[in-house]
């Protein structure tokens, strides 16, 4: 049975028909077990743009206990939210964080997200920073 968290081209073909912001910066998505043992396998996407044309990039790369200086946003998932998120797309994060289903985590300051490209995409989730 293929493993549908490692499939880059599903992953592709559902970001490019979602709204993400073109970034800089990586988001990161994880297997719970995976930061739980602090190690396996993390999914990086973003949309990118080069000379005006956007495109949507997805890999894989080793997770060793820190996703790397290069993401932003870390999403650990559970297999149903994996699930969700291929079938229904990223409509659904914000119901998954209120389900205990998707956990995010956010790497950098407010500033640096919106250097990133990232900070309405943080906010959509329902994540706030607070104002000082």
């Amino acid at each position: 049975m293929e493993d549908a968290f490692l499939d880059c081209a599903g992953w592709q073909a559902m970001l490019e028909r979602a709204d993400i912001p073109t970034a800089s910066a990586w988001i990161g998505v994880l297997r719970r077990e995976d930061f739980t043992s602090h190690r396996g396998t993390l999914l990086v996407w973003r949309r990118e743009s080069d000379g005006g044309i956007a495109r949507v990039t997805v890999a894989l790369r080793e997770y060793q206990d820190a996703a790397g200086p290069d993401v932003a946003l870390l999403l650990v998932v559970d297999g149903a939210a994996v699930a969700t998120l291929r079938d229904q797309g990223l409509a659904t994060m914000q119901a998954l964080v209120r389900q205990g289903k998707l956990h995010p985590y956010i790497l950098k300051t407010m500033d640096q997200l919106e250097d990133a490209g990232l900070s309405d995409f943080v906010e959509d989730l329902g994540l706030v920073f607070p104002k000082h």
